[in-house]
């Protein structure tokens, strides 16, 4: 009986308080006149349309993260929660833009800056890292 109810007020607070991460999908390269394979010019990518993915999203203080030294910016983190069916995406996806800020992408695996973990109840926590940052 908790179970359900725990799923119950889980789903409410994710439909009633999800916000919008859009995903990028790989499109295709052209290839210009001007294409060079050796000096790798003259090809443009193309991402797909952005797909919505609807996420509760929270911001991670950089000292739960990183070791706060003297001097340390914020790293601009935050954690997302999703749909589990979702966290595909994230693993495949070109881009990753929540509020005009650009995020670290899992397949670059620039040091654990994408983590995702599988939370119960059918969805998965998220943790990137802004670009730049």
């Amino acid at each position: 009986m908790d179970k359900n109810i725990n799923k119950m007020i889980r789903s409410a607070i994710f439909t009633d308080y999800s916000e919008t991460v859009w995903v990028y999908l790989k499109g295709s390269n052209s290839k210009g006149t001007n294409y060079d394979p050796y000096r790798n010019t003259g090809q443009t990518k193309t991402n797909k349309s952005p797909e919505p993915v609807k996420a509760h999203v929270r911001q991670i203080q950089g000292n739960s993260l990183v070791a706060r030294e003297i001097g340390l910016i914020n790293s601009g983190a935050i954690e997302i929660v999703i749909k589990k069916s979702d966290a595909n995406l994230f693993r495949i996806c070109e881009k990753v833009v929540y509020n005009d800020n650009e995020y670290s992408l899992f397949k670059q695996s620039l040091g654990n800056k994408v983590q995702i973990f599988d939370s119960p109840f059918g969805f998965s926590r998220v943790i990137l890292f802004r670009k730049g940052a």
